[in-house]
């Protein structure tokens, strides 16, 4: 009977631990986290996103950020929520995750995924620590699923981003675009200009779509370049791609899909 008591109290007290160990008041400091916590966090279980969560022009979950607290991305600016964890991305928060562990604050940093393994693992690790590895797993399978394997054969294409900048082909978006059956150019500077565009014009062109109201982004020579080369460009909703996280997969799924031989 002592026995059954002991092992009664030890299951209760492995229950109450893990519990204890779920956050309740959980804060994410970057545009990349907060994505990943509006998709996997308990309803009620996050007190704070940055400035860029809110915004629908950043990302499509802004609507979730609805009645959350919003903060500049220092520990300072969520200190007054008394947050159980703070998740931070990488060398941008560096001085806020610094000032965080001071106070004692659990931290979790989860830096911008270079690979589609590190968007995967990254994925894991904020929804283990936010109590949930099972939406983690669910997350990453729907995301897969989206994905696809990338076919055999891929047809070369160039993706141009804000300021006329062309992603690295070993970047994680060109490993996205390899999904979609598009192998990304090589361009030597990283930057097109429109008389390179005119001179060569690649056999498919991607475009971002992403803040083309702003002044200082649009770029109304690609425009002229198109018309020129007479050829119709893709697009990509570009606030999937400048923070690549799973939902990126879904506009691999339709780039796949619009850009099919």
């Amino acid at each position: 009977m002592g026995r059954l008591i002991a092992l009664l109290g030890l299951l209760a007290f492995v229950a109450t631990a893990a519990e204890a160990a779920v956050p309740a008041r959980v804060a994410s400091l970057g545009l990349c986290t907060d994505e990943l916590v509006l998709l996997l966090a308990e309803p009620g279980q996050l007190v704070s996103i940055s400035f860029l969560g809110h915004d629908a022009r950043e990302t499509p979950l802004a609507p979730k950020a609805h009645g959350l607290h919003s903060n500049d991305g220092r520990f300072s600016s969520v200190a007054h929520l008394k947050p159980d964890l703070v998740i931070t991305g990488g060398p941008v928060n560096r001085f806020a995750r610094e000032l965080a562990e001071r106070t004692g604050t659990r931290v979790i940093d989860v830096p911008p995924p270079l690979t589609l393994a590190e968007l995967r693992n990254n994925v894991r690790t904020v929804a283990a620590a936010l109590g949930h590895p099972a939406r983690g797993a669910a997350l990453i399978g729907w995301m897969d699923a989206k994905l696809g394997a990338a076919p055999d054969k891929a047809r070369d294409a160039l993706m141009i981003v804000a300021g006329g900048l062309t992603p690295d082909v070993h970047s994680i978006a060109a490993e996205l675009l390899a999904h979609a059956g598009i192998r990304q150019m090589v361009i030597p500077s990283s930057r097109v200009t429109l008389e390179g565009l005119v001179a060569a014009p690649p056999p498919l062109l991607i475009l971002s779509r992403y803040r083309a109201d702003q002044f200082s982004l649009p770029l109304d020579w690609l425009g002229t370049a198109t018309r020129l080369s007479g050829r119709r460009p893709a697009h990509v909703d570009g606030r999937l791609w400048s923070c690549p996280g799973p939902l990126a997969a879904a506009d691999v799924a339709r780039l796949r899909k619009e850009t099919r031989p």
